[in-house]
């Protein structure tokens, strides 16, 4: 741990306190009165004792402890102390105003990904690893397109995969919508005066599930959750806030004209997506549509995760042109060159299903394209032409 201090951020239940406690020696919990008490009486005694790391958890119970780990690592920068942070989603809200500012280093966790489940979770990111030989490493037995669904339908959250079956998984999905749409909505309101309701906000995220892995207008969205624009741009920063929806950015360059501005939508969790949009094991193996935009979430949140991680500055987008005659799953810029990405549910794509990443390729200069994939459910990772490849999605698993 090299900073003095660690900020954990991410979707609630997403396993920040149980992560964090792996790295720390010791845990102050704020939402424990007894623990508290010390804390809102002598914050500076409070965070001194250690033993360190030490964890913070559920700083927002005490939120005076800030800026006495601002007051530690001020006068010792170098020193023994650390702090592991962990806490509300009104993080974002207020990280502006914190005495903290400049000096905690953010993390951003995400939902479980196939590689933490199922492989490697120490190997390099994908992106560190791109230049290398394992840049996609297969199990001696890579799943089938069911298995792909299942894993998908489960999504990322612990106590989600962990249900022994569907009818859990079923009450854990409700659980935690509603509690979103009625404890979170309401920590995350700035005053008096609002007419944001937890039906109106579950609607606005049923709007967003089933269009999820989309390029939708804002006013496509608030129209199909029934609200007016501006009230479904409020919805839309507390669930941006809550990290359930991420906004993937439109991929500019001068090198092409004419591209779409709008960014794709996305769901973080691909688990919560079908579940808000009532699409089951059934319903992917029967609607085409359904099915790609489930998959084209899981791999956007593998992908995520991957560029968070990365020692290697990562930024995630998607293209479109104007007319939509081109289009591009995921475009990802590091180290000054452009990978792209795209995402199918058959088992064995063709050159045509590459021909997007093949134009992409041929406006770019040589050494600009780093390279495309077109991530499938088969087993076999082959060629599909010049610095092109398809690859089964459990690729990505290392």
């Amino acid at each position: 741990m090299h900073w003095p201090a660690l900020l954990v951020t991410g979707p609630r239940a997403v396993g920040k306190t149980t992560t964090a406690l792996r790295h720390a020696a010791a845990a102050l919990r704020f939402d424990r009165p007894g623990q508290r008490g010390l804390a809102l009486e002598d914050p500076d005694a409070a965070i001194s004792i250690g033993p360190f790391p030490l964890l913070l958890d559920e700083w927002q119970h005490a939120p005076e402890v800030l800026g006495a780990v601002k007051r530690a690592v001020d006068e010792d920068r170098s020193g023994p102390r650390r702090y592991i942070i962990t806490g509300s989603a009104r993080n974002d809200l207020i990280v502006g105003s914190w005495p903290g500012t400049g000096r905690f280093l953010n993390i951003e966790l995400w939902p479980l990904t196939g590689r933490e489940r199922f492989g490697d979770a120490t190997e390099r990111t994908l992106f560190d690893r791109w230049d290398s030989d394992r840049r996609f490493a297969l199990p001696s037995e890579p799943p089938g397109i069911l298995d792909y669904l299942q894993t998908a339908l489960a999504g990322g959250f612990p106590d989600a995969i962990e249900a022994a079956d569907e009818r859990r998984r079923d009450r854990w999905m409700r659980a935690y919508v509603e509690s979103t749409a009625s404890r979170d909505l309401g920590e995350l309101e700035a005053g008096p005066g609002r007419r944001r309701t937890p039906e109106r906000l579950t609607r606005y995220l049923r709007a967003l599930a089933v269009h999820t892995a989309g390029v939708v207008p804002d006013a496509a969205l608030a129209n199909a959750a029934k609200l007016d624009v501006r009230t479904a741009a409020g919805y839309h920063d507390v669930l941006r806030t809550l990290r359930l929806v991420d906004d993937l950015p439109a991929w500019r360059t001068n090198r092409l004209k004419r591209l779409v501005a709008m960014p794709k939508r996305y769901l973080t969790d691909s688990g919560v997506a079908a579940w808000l949009a009532r699409i089951d094991h059934k319903t992917l193996q029967h609607n085409a549509d359904a099915r790609g935009r489930v998959l084209d979430t899981y791999v956007a949140a593998q992908l995520r995760a991957e560029a968070e991680a990365s020692q290697t500055m990562v930024h995630l987008h998607h293209l479109r042109t104007q007319r939509g005659d081109h289009e591009v799953d995921l475009v990802a810029e590091f180290d000054g060159r452009v990978a792209a990405f795209e995402v199918k549910s058959s088992s064995a794509p063709t050159r045509r299903d590459a021909r997007h990443l093949e134009w992409l390729r041929e406006q770019l200069a040589p050494d600009e394209f780093a390279g495309g994939v077109v991530f499938h459910t088969g087993p076999q990772r082959y060629g599909l032409g010049e610095n092109i490849e398809a690859v089964p999605i459990c690729g990505l698993w290392g």
